[in-house]
């Protein structure tokens, strides 16, 4: 048996999560996102990495699955930090379905956290950020996720006071006629 049936059967045994960032074909890994240094850094060991321009992703060759699934929640991340703006709108469909717990976990997390929110969801909420990345791509079944909604959701209503408490710090301070302009630098060279 060659290594690249080897790693396709391996690959059939134990697939690699769904996602919209990963298409496997009969001899390669295709992962669609943007050119990042970043990516390049983390799949760098793969031999036979190729980033193909025409098509905007990455061609992985079947023998590279392992090596891949071990950086696989990072590759995810960052291929999500890369896409166009326009391609993270939801679809028509998506808004028409209720959206799963996770779904709302994930859009809770970009609104709090941005590009990085995985790691810094993870930091938040005192986890592990590869088991939280394995539980949102369903890899994974976490014993507290309910508690880890919880969590979640009381960090969001301190997030949202918090910003409510500075708005109205700032809507103070800007019916203060002293801070409606900034003022020019005072002179201390003594003329």
């Amino acid at each position: 048996m060659s290594k690249e049936e080897k790693a396709r059967a391996k690959l059939t045994a134990n697939p690699l999560p769904a996602s919209p960032y990963l298409q496997v074909n009969e001899d390669q890994i295709l992962i669609k996102c943007g050119f990042s240094e970043q990516l390049l850094q983390l799949l760098r060991w793969i031999p036979k990495l190729e980033w193909r321009p025409d098509l905007r992703c990455w061609s992985v060759p079947i023998t590279g699955a392992e090596t891949l699934r071990s950086v696989l929640p990072e590759v995810l991340r960052l291929a999500e930090a890369t896409e166009e703006p326009e391609a993270r709108k939801p679809a028509a469909a998506d808004l028409e379905a209720a959206p799963t717990a996770e779904a709302l976990f994930k859009t809770a997390a970009r609104l709090l956290f941005g590009s990085d929110w995985q790691r810094e969801t993870a930091r938040a909420l005192g986890r592990d950020e590869t088991a939280l990345a394995r539980f949102l791509l369903g890899e994974r079944v976490l014993e507290d996720g309910d508690q880890l909604y919880a969590d979640m959701l009381a960090l969001m209503r301190r997030r949202a006071a918090e910003i409510a408490a500075a708005a109205d710090r700032f809507a103070v301070a800007l019916d203060t006629p002293d801070n409606r302009q900034p003022k020019p630098p005072a002179n201390t060279q003594g003329i």
